[in-house]
């Protein structure tokens, strides 16, 4: 390795344990530490290992003091006036983005308290139309850009934020427009090429489009149906531009130019507008940085070396900010990069071996599926870890789309050009090339929607199945390394051995005659999943960073369970509902059961509507109480209409399964209670969810004495109610043997067997 990438390797390595494990207020002790720890290194022997201790060192100890210094003036000052209000003076550096129940906008503030990068939300009606470069005045709410609800937060640090904002209502006042300012000339292409795409393709491709010209992926997450089938199929990378895009643009001007030095000199300034105007996203720049390089390298009759070019990408991301060593797609495109560099050549030399690579048709499945496994390799984990997913279908979707998605990628920008030109011309090319689009998408949904189209991260098989695998090739390389000959079908046979074995261990995860009540972990909200040979839902929303829809899928996954056979949504609260779009898209639904009555006009109501009717999903629009029978599951759906407020209005549920019995209390309170207890005799129950995530107006004394629950169940997390209430909390002790809360110990799961034997 060169020395560029031995420096790399440490301030990165520095960088990150800084982020995540090493204490801020030592980091410069330890720095000194590293320091001397380098001096130590001249006595060495050899002259390579000298050098490359002491670069890594130094190296480590810059990027120790490097975040230790951005933290010390940039975040602290920041910290230490969460919850004031501060009068600011701006400069917009995007434009306003509007979302459906908030707008937010990228600045700099330049006068005030606190210079800096700043993102700045509003939920008070809108903005006033703001360009890159446009000033402004306004009083903001400071909020915590290190901690997210009372937990550390990577996500706005690693994008280089450094303060967080409200802008209060009714404060803001523009104070400049700057409409030439060339600075923010790529801001202003980027969203030029936004608009022409929004005008000339049609809605359901244009996000597509759009998320694979600029990587804004906005439009394309608000379309739940097609993001979910992407991400259910591991191909969400194809818009979040990356080298595949700078190998396109540089191919399709070699194409037009020919392949000389003063092509490659052409395409340099043109790498880096792209870079700027797709937003210096770390992929972006780690992407940019390496295709420079490489065309650099015959300019100067120099070879071109893949860990140089990926050590000069990360310093040139984490020098002005080594907290954007805590970004997941930092660390997702340089996985994805170390994975090629070191295992695609010996992958293609193997199959240059034993295929007949002179036909086109071999040579072109090879390249694709060598480059998957190679950008799979390493980032695998990463994505297990953040997204809970391990996409098994993700080679074949590749296989089946990126060459239509790269060639998508160049004619994207051709038909932008023509229709900025000609737009009638413009408009009839975007049509011809939504057909790829279409046909892309259609793979997608085809594949999330086959079984086990992923094994969810979060089972103990899968934890297994994934040490497994890469302890096998791990002893292998090491074995080869001894010169031990091992044919690499040892280690594949044995992976695809114990995938079929970790597959069938997710389908007999429950066995026969046994079941599970589980509370999922997803923040403030509620989802219970109750499983047998069937399952059902009741719930599906939270505040939680993942989406409640995708941590039920994922839940049911491990379970071997493709298919739901009952929704039921209590009501249509956010904290219970806003994940059932997602959970309709990524499983099937055989029912929906919603109460009657529901508000038209709101929002999460249509598209869950529209979720259940594209997925064929029967809706059960509850008008009165009902008994429904799934299988060894019953549910008695109540409906106590205690009142005006909709958490008393809402359903309740009582669960018989396998001789236990449980009751679902939704949001309902202490007049839907008494309503209950008013309108039939409330049973003796073994399990209790609480009402209200345990709010001081629910889980009455009354109610609790005529239920009994055994265990009683608090779905709750980090929210400004003081939920749950230390009245409620002390109730439930006095007459639940057990109180679980999903806030101390996450996702509560019950066991069941038959006969009611409650053994988790």
């Amino acid at each position: 390795m060169r020395k560029l990438a031995w420096a790399a390797a440490g301030f990165a390595l520095a960088a990150g344990l800084a982020e995540y494990v090493l204490p801020t207020g030592g980091l410069p002790y330890i720095a000194a530490a590293l320091v001397l720890f380098s001096s130590a290194a001249l006595l060495l022997k050899k002259k390579p290992d000298r050098r490359r201790v002491l670069i890594f060192a130094l190296a480590a100890a810059c990027g120790l003091l490097a975040w230790w210094g951005r933290y010390t003036v940039k975040l602290a000052p920041a910290e230490a006036m969460v919850g004031q209000t501060v009068h600011i003076s701006a400069v917009s550096t995007g434009y306003v983005e509007r979302h459906e129940d908030y707008e937010r906008v990228q600045v700099r503030i330049c006068a005030g308290d606190l210079p800096g990068k700043a993102l700045l939300y509003f939920y008070e009606g809108e903005l006033p139309e703001l360009t890159p470069g446009d000033t402004f005045e306004a009083d903001v709410k400071l909020t915590s850009a290190i901690h997210r609800r009372g937990e550390r937060s990577h996500l706005y640090t690693s994008q280089g934020q450094d303060v967080l904002g409200y802008i209060q209502p009714d404060t803001l006042t523009v104070t400049g427009r700057a409409e030439n300012a060339w600075i923010y000339f790529p801001q202003r292409l980027s969203q030029a090429i936004k608009d022409t795409v929004d005008r000339l393709f049609p809605a359901g491709s244009a996000p597509f489009i759009k998320g694979l010209l600029t990587g804004d992926t906005d439009d394309l997450e608000e379309d739940t149906a097609s993001y979910t089938a992407m991400r259910t199929a591991g191909v969400l990378h194809i818009v979040a531009v990356s080298g595949m895009h700078m190998f396109v643009l540089v191919a399709f001007l070699e194409l037009l130019l020919g392949r000389s030095r003063r092509t490659n000199l052409i395409a340099l300034p043109i790498i880096w507008l792209f870079a700027l105007t797709a937003g210096w996203r770390a992929s972006v720049v780690r992407a940019a940085v390496m295709q420079t390089l490489y065309l650099l390298a015959p300019i100067f009759r120099r070879e071109s070396d893949g860990p140089t070019c990926l050590g000069a990408a990360a310093l040139l991301l984490l020098i002005p900010n080594p907290m954007a060593v805590g970004g997941v797609g930092l660390q997702l495109s340089f996985a994805c990069m170390a994975g090629l560099i070191c295992l695609l050549p010996g992958i293609l030399a193997w199959a240059g071996r034993r295929l007949p690579m002179d036909r086109w048709y071999v040579a072109f499945v090879a390249d694709n599926l060598a480059c998957t496994v190679g950008a799979l390799a390493f980032s695998l984990p990463l994505s297990a870890l953040y997204f809970g997913q391990v996409p098994l279908l993700s080679p074949l979707a590749n296989l089946l789309t990126l060459l239509i998605v790269e060639i998508t990628f160049a004619a994207g920008y051709v038909v932008c050009a023509v229709g900025a030109l000609f737009p009638a011309a413009g408009h009839t090319l975007a049509l011809v090339l939504t057909r790829p689009v279409k046909w892309c998408m259609a793979v997608y949904r085809v594949l999330s929607d086959l079984p086990f189209a992923g094994l969810w991260a979060g089972s103990v098989p899968t934890i297994v199945f994934l040490v497994f695998v890469y302890a096998l090739f791990g002893l292998w390389w090491l074995a080869k390394k001894r010169k031990r000959r091992i044919s690499i079908s040892v280690p594949v046979c044995l992976s695809l051995t114990a995938l079929s074995l970790t597959l069938m261990a997710a389908k007999l995860a429950i066995l026969p005659g046994h079941g599970r009540l589980a509370v999922l972990d997803v923040d403030q909200g509620e989802c219970v999943v109750l499983a047998d040979e069937d399952a059902a839902v009741v719930d599906c929303g939270g505040s939680a960073l993942d989406n409640a829809g995708d941590t039920a899928a994922n839940y049911l996954q491990g379970l071997g369970r493709s298919r739901v056979d009952m929704l039921v949504l209590t009501h249509l609260h956010a904290d219970h509902a806003n994940g059932a779009e997602t959970l309709l898209y990524r499983t099937h639904v055989d029912r929906l059961v919603l109460p009657a009555g529901a508000d038209d006009a709101d929002d999460l109501y249509q598209r869950i509507l529209a979720a259940a009717g594209a997925r064929g999903t029967e809706v059960i629009e509850l008008a009165e109480p009902q008994c429904l029978e799934l299988g060894g599951i019953s549910l008695d759906l109540l409906l106590p209409d205690a009142g005006d407020e909709e958490n008393e209005r809402g359903i309740v549920a009582l669960v018989h399964m396998l001789g236990s019995d449980a009751f679902l209390m939704g949001d309902a309170g202490l007049e839907a209670e008494r309503a209950l207890m008013a309108a039939c005799t409330v049973p003796d129950v073994d399990i209790l969810v609480a009402g209200h995530h345990g709010s001081r107006t629910a889980s009455g004394a009354m109610f609790l004495h005529g239920a009994k629950p055994e265990t009683a169940i608090i779905s709750v997390g980090y929210n400004s109610f003081g939920q749950p209430a230390e009245d409620t909390l002390a109730r439930l002790n006095t007459y639940c043997d057990t109180l679980r809360r999903t806030d101390t110990e996450g996702t509560v799961t019950i066991k069941l067997r038959e006969g009611g034997i409650i053994d988790g």
